[in-house]
Protein backbone atom coordinates (compact mmCIF):
# COMPACT_ATOMS: atom_id res chain seq x y z
CA UNK A 1 0.00 0.00 0.00
CA UNK A 2 2.72 2.81 0.92
CA UNK A 3 4.45 1.59 -2.67
CA UNK A 4 1.47 1.98 -4.40
CA UNK A 5 0.40 5.18 -2.64
CA UNK A 6 2.92 6.51 -0.30
CA UNK A 7 3.00 6.12 3.54
CA UNK A 8 0.57 9.03 4.73
CA UNK A 9 -1.92 8.37 1.65
CA UNK A 10 -1.95 4.77 2.54
CA UNK A 11 -3.50 5.12 5.45
CA UNK A 12 -6.77 7.06 4.19
CA UNK A 13 -7.43 4.89 0.56
CA UNK A 14 -10.99 3.25 0.83
CA UNK A 15 -10.32 -1.02 1.03
CA UNK A 16 -12.91 -0.51 -2.25
CA UNK A 17 -10.25 1.31 -4.14
CA UNK A 18 -7.00 -0.10 -3.16
CA UNK A 19 -8.91 -3.89 -3.97
CA UNK A 20 -9.77 -2.67 -7.05
CA UNK A 21 -6.56 -0.69 -8.55
CA UNK A 22 -4.38 -3.62 -6.94
CA UNK A 23 -6.58 -6.47 -8.99
CA UNK A 24 -6.92 -4.50 -12.30
CA UNK A 25 -3.26 -4.26 -12.10
CA UNK A 26 -2.80 -8.01 -11.85
CA UNK A 27 -1.60 -8.13 -8.42
CA UNK A 28 -2.12 -11.12 -5.89
CA UNK A 29 -3.44 -9.30 -2.52
CA UNK A 30 -2.32 -10.02 0.82
CA UNK A 31 -4.11 -8.83 3.82
CA UNK A 32 -4.50 -9.28 7.38
CA UNK A 33 -8.01 -10.08 8.30
CA UNK A 34 -10.83 -11.49 6.12
CA UNK A 35 -12.79 -9.01 6.69
CA UNK A 36 -13.35 -8.40 2.93
CA UNK A 37 -14.86 -11.60 1.91
CA UNK A 38 -17.88 -10.68 4.32
CA UNK A 39 -18.05 -7.09 3.50
CA UNK A 40 -20.89 -7.02 1.05
CA UNK A 41 -19.32 -3.75 -0.74
CA UNK A 42 -15.88 -5.48 -0.29
CA UNK A 43 -17.05 -8.67 -1.99
CA UNK A 44 -18.42 -7.08 -4.72
CA UNK A 45 -15.20 -5.10 -5.64
CA UNK A 46 -13.44 -8.89 -5.25
CA UNK A 47 -16.04 -10.29 -7.77
CA UNK A 48 -16.30 -7.80 -10.35
CA UNK A 49 -12.14 -7.42 -10.49
CA UNK A 50 -11.85 -11.13 -10.64
CA UNK A 51 -9.79 -10.75 -7.59
CA UNK A 52 -7.59 -13.22 -5.73
CA UNK A 53 -6.95 -12.30 -2.04
CA UNK A 54 -5.51 -14.14 1.04
CA UNK A 55 -6.11 -12.59 4.40
CA UNK A 56 -5.27 -14.36 7.66
CA UNK A 57 -7.80 -16.59 9.89
CA UNK A 58 -6.51 -15.40 12.86
CA UNK A 59 -7.01 -10.95 13.56
CA UNK A 60 -4.94 -10.57 16.36
CA UNK A 61 -1.52 -11.52 15.58
CA UNK A 62 1.44 -9.42 16.14
CA UNK A 63 3.36 -7.87 12.89
CA UNK A 64 6.01 -10.85 13.12
CA UNK A 65 3.32 -13.56 13.71
CA UNK A 66 1.31 -12.32 10.54
CA UNK A 67 4.59 -12.13 8.44
CA UNK A 68 5.76 -15.69 9.94
CA UNK A 69 2.33 -17.20 8.82
CA UNK A 70 2.77 -15.75 5.03
CA UNK A 71 6.23 -17.07 4.69
CA UNK A 72 5.15 -20.91 6.45
CA UNK A 73 2.52 -21.15 3.70
CA UNK A 74 3.99 -19.19 0.89
CA UNK A 75 4.05 -22.38 -1.30
CA UNK A 76 0.54 -23.55 -0.65
CA UNK A 77 -0.34 -19.45 -1.41
CA UNK A 78 1.96 -19.31 -4.90
CA UNK A 79 0.27 -22.50 -5.95
CA UNK A 80 -3.38 -21.23 -5.20
CA UNK A 81 -2.58 -18.22 -6.95
CA UNK A 82 -1.30 -19.68 -10.38
CA UNK A 83 -3.53 -22.30 -10.51
CA UNK A 84 -6.89 -20.82 -9.69
CA UNK A 85 -8.55 -17.68 -11.11
CA UNK A 86 -10.32 -15.19 -9.35
CA UNK A 87 -12.59 -14.14 -7.83
CA UNK A 88 -11.73 -15.58 -4.31
CA UNK A 89 -10.38 -14.53 -0.95
CA UNK A 90 -8.40 -17.44 0.75
CA UNK A 91 -8.35 -17.73 4.67
CA UNK A 92 -4.45 -18.50 5.49
CA UNK A 93 -3.39 -20.75 7.99
CA UNK A 94 0.10 -22.53 8.92
CA UNK A 95 -2.07 -25.54 10.23
CA UNK A 96 -4.49 -26.17 7.33
CA UNK A 97 -2.67 -23.72 4.14
CA UNK A 98 -4.93 -22.03 2.04
CA UNK A 99 -9.11 -22.66 2.10
CA UNK A 100 -11.55 -20.65 -0.06
CA UNK A 101 -14.45 -18.52 1.54
CA UNK A 102 -17.46 -17.80 0.51
CA UNK A 103 -17.97 -14.63 -0.89
CA UNK A 104 -20.65 -12.02 0.48
CA UNK A 105 -21.25 -11.25 -3.12
CA UNK A 106 -23.08 -11.98 -5.58
CA UNK A 107 -26.27 -12.25 -3.26
CA UNK A 108 -27.97 -15.48 -3.28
Amino acid sequence: MDERYGPTESQKIPDTKWIEEASLAGDVLLGKDLAIARNRLEAQVVYMTSARAFGLSKADLTGPDMAQWYLVTEEKIVAAAIGAKGPYVMAVNPSYGVRRLKLAYPPE
